[in-house]
């Protein structure tokens, strides 16, 4: 080690002057020296011991290690790394969602608005997360995250609290636009530092724990509401102002305790505060060694440097690049074909003649279940690389679900046959983890996948400002207009999703022959599959 290292209490040995890494996660001051593995088989990878030479503070190092070790390493992560992004996740969804319990309450009349003005509120909040989205995304890879991201959570947690004096339709507005816009970036922030930490092959799985916020926040968030509802006039508030506070109190604390825990690199888990508090940190000076290691041998590190610098050009080879339109063309058409059900679903409960706290927990169950699914079918995809199947086997059980609440109608006769083929659709598995992870993976470069994560979260956003309008008040309480819209949302993203894998499987087939005559396109092949064969794109 040279003499300008120093050691933390936990240790831990690094250039504090030097130790700047890739996004402020993972890579180290001068790169790596050794080519990408990711172009060739790697028959190492079968073995029990790994090595990689990297560049460490002026010096070759050569880091050593076994698969045990690797796994121990991962669990670790799995425990202590993961869960902080799930929970943030989880109340940003709770905060965005939780107007379908709001709305069960005497929140309209309260503030004298209709229900298709609470609508276009609730529109407004994607329309703000997709204008910040990339924007978002390059200041946290400047900032990094161990600063960007708990400061994006207590200002929306205070936005949160702050919607509790909404009077009228403006405020609402403005409440709802404000909310979007300090949410913008955190998703597609989170994605790209998970993808950092994590290998290809492990990443399905984790980023459907990620997206678990959602599913907690269908039903616990519903529980939240249920509670806060039953509070009604308690300390001169309403219900629906319960609800704004105790979840934005909430999304501020989980804002406090991620600048607490969040790190800037492997080497500073035991840097607490940004700094300030010196621990024992959850992984020493060798696993984080092992950890940038295993990243550097899949990853092309030809880019040397402190941060990760996006230029105009990685931003235009994602965006107009071909490959990139079948995935914003599934995720506009599939997630908005059952999107409206997390803000109306509550509302439509109560429908059935159920009290507003019965309808909110009867709204529980069925988004828990999808994000139980969800991570089932990501476990398969780790395992077998198949994004597509998994996404078509998803779309036919929503769309089954979706034709059946159209042929049933909403009476008080059969409002529990209804509620059943309710869960059975919200409980289709979550695979819009494997949508993006799937869309990540098709480009090579960190600079590019940070970008696609952000185009593609973006698209989802921008679908939320229609997917909510198709249930109108004129159309209530059968919904039949909304049906059809759903049904027919439904239909384009299995025939999307189904000409996009097949798509894919053809222009591997084209990559393979000119292969064949052009060697040096191995730099642009991403899968290699077990036999040695060479993909350029995963389906």
């Amino acid at each position: 080690m040279t003499a300008e290292q120093t050691h933390s209490p936990a240790g831990e040995s690094f250039d504090e002057k030097k130790d700047t890494v890739n996004l402020n996660v993972y890579q180290l001051p001068n790169g790596t020296t050794t080519p990408s593995d990711s172009e060739k088989p790697d028959p190492e990878a079968q073995q029990d011991t790994l090595s990689h030479l990297l560049i460490k503070n002026g010096q070759q190092v050569l880091v050593t290690w076994t698969l045990k070790e690797e796994s121990a390493i991962v669990r670790k992560l799995d425990f202590l790394f993961l869960p902080i992004f799930s929970l943030i996740f989880t109340w940003m969804a709770i905060d965005r969602t939780n107007v379908s319990s709001v709305l069960t309450s005497t929140f309209l009349s309260d503030t004298s608005m209709t229900r298709d003005q609470a609508n276009t509120g609730v529109s407004l909040l994607w329309l703000g997360i997709v204008l910040l989205e990339i924007p978002s995304n390059i200041v946290l890879h400047r900032v990094g995250p161990h600063y960007w991201i708990p400061a994006q959570v207590v200002v929306w947690g205070l936005v949160e609290v702050l919607q509790m004096f909404v009077t009228n339709a403006g405020g609402w507005y403005a409440a709802r636009m404000f909310l979007g816009l300090a949410e913008s970036g955190f998703i597609p922030g989170g994605l790209y530092i998970l993808s950092t930490w994590y290998a290809p092959n492990e990443l399905t799985q984790r980023t459907a724990v990620f997206f678990l916020g959602p599913a907690f926040a269908g039903a616990f968030g519903s529980l939240i509401s249920a509670g806060a509802l039953s509070l009604d006039q308690h300390g001169g508030l309403s219900g629906w102002q319960w609800i704004f506070v105790i979840c934005g109190i909430c999304t501020i604390a989980s804002g406090l305790l991620a600048f607490a825990l969040v790190p800037k690199s492997p080497y500073h888990t035991g840097h607490l505060l940004g700094g300030l508090i010196r621990v024992r940190g959850w992984l020493n000076e060798h696993e984080a060694d092992i950890l940038v290691a295993r990243q550097a041998r899949r990853e092309d590190h030809q880019m040397a440097g402190s941060t990760l610098k996006i230029s105009r050009k990685d931003i235009t080879d994602v965006f107009f690049h071909w490959a990139t339109w079948p995935y914003l063309i599934v995720c506009l058409a599939g997630l908005q074909s059952t999107n409206g059900l997390s803000t109306w679903g509550a509302s439509i409960i109560k429908s059935l003649n159920f009290s507003a706290i019965r309808a909110n927990l009867l709204n529980a169950p069925g988004s828990l279940l999808g994000a139980i699914f969800g991570i089932v079918l990501s476990a398969f995809v780790d395992k077998y690389s198949r994004f597509g199947y998994a996404i078509i086997f998803s779309a036919v059980w929503s769309l089954a679900g979706l034709i059946a609440l159209y042929s049933l109608p909403i009476t008080s006769k059969a409002s529990w046959s209804f509620y059943a083929a309710y869960v059975v659709t919200q409980s289709a598995p979550n695979w819009q983890p494997i949508n993006v992870t799937w869309l990540s993976l098709n480009f090579k470069t960190p600079q590019k996948r940070a970008i696609a994560y952000a185009v593609y979260i973006g698209c989802s956003n921008l679908g939320g400002t229609y997917g909510n309008q198709v249930f109108r008040a004129s159309d209530a309480p059968l919904y039949r207009t909304a049906w059809i819209a759903c049904i027919s949302l439904g239909a384009v993203w299995l025939a999307g999703v189904m000409a996009q894998t097949f798509g894919f499987q053809w222009a591997n087939r084209v990559f393979a022959k000119k292969l064949a005559d052009n060697p040096e396109l191995e730099l642009e092949s991403t899968h290699i599959d077990s036999n040695g064969r060479k993909y350029r794109y995963y389906w």
